[in-house]
């Protein structure tokens, strides 16, 4: 699913470059126009003087130095695009977390965290945690790429490694007829052009334990899932692009 990500980006870094392509073009034509030969001005007559002499290579125009489009996306970005999500040397950014989360027990297997979020399970693979996506979106206050925060908040962090189990709209990488991937998200989107784009706070990147076939594009597909949580910051620059990913998920039910 990143590699959907890094095509938007390049899409991105492709419609910059073009915005500086005319002055390129321009600087060509300007030092392929071509030139008028200046030929020997003849001495008036009864004039000393010499005759002018000929040029036998005119100069050439100054060239046009166009703004590389590397240099322009650095700016627009905050900072190298390709580097960010495809160089291998790239750290990731540092998450720490925030306060810890006050739980208050409703049964044996139900808890609030923080007084507004209810959770139900164990954690485990045969009883994951039902979450929700509000509980999920509320890293959001403290999370900001633009700034080079990423505080994630105590209720959340804790869930990192254990099952969970969510129900949403899912949709696979397009053009395929079998899925290892998916985006689990809140709200309606068919993966390209219809419904609401996600999120980095209202979305799950999947990795299925088994591929699953897919048939249909252009569907929205509603389904329960569960997979091992892990917290992983995907950025571009100063943009935050993915937060959450679900390892080794099932989609238990899809519609």
């Amino acid at each position: 699913m990143r590699f959907v990500w890094t095509i938007a980006a390049l899409v991105l870094a492709a419609a910059v470059a073009a915005a500086f392509w005319p002055s390129a073009r321009d600087g060509a034509r300007t030092s392929d126009a071509p030139t008028a030969e200046r030929t020997a001005s003849p001495a008036p007559a009864g004039s000393s003087a010499p005759a002018e002499p000929a040029l036998a290579c005119p100069l050439p125009p100054p060239e046009t130095q166009p703004v590389p489009a590397s240099t322009a996306l650095k700016e627009l970005l905050g900072g190298d695009l390709v580097p960010s999500f495809a160089s291998p040397t790239t750290a990731s950014p540092e998450v720490t977390v925030g306060a810890r989360a006050t739980v208050e027990r409703i049964d044996g297997r139900t808890v609030r965290l923080d007084g507004q979020y209810t959770i139900r399970g164990s954690g485990t693979e045969a009883d994951p945690y039902q979450i929700t996506w509000e509980l999920l979106g509320s890293a959001a206050t403290s999370v900001d790429a633009a700034a080079g925060r990423f505080v994630v908040p105590g209720r959340i962090a804790d869930l990192r490694g254990a099952w969970i189990r969510i129900s949403g709209y899912w949709a696979p990488p397009l053009l395929v007829f079998e899925a290892k991937e998916a985006m689990v998200m809140l709200n309606k989107w068919d993966g390209c052009c219809v419904g609401l784009p996600p999120t980095p706070f209202d979305s799950i990147e999947a990795t299925f334990a088994r591929p699953m076939q897919v048939q249909g594009q252009h569907l929205f597909r509603f389904g329960t899932i569960r997979g091992r949580l892990s917290i992983e910051p995907f950025v571009a620059g100063t943009f935050l692009l993915g937060l959450y990913r679900l390892e080794d998920a099932v989609m238990e039910s899809s519609s």
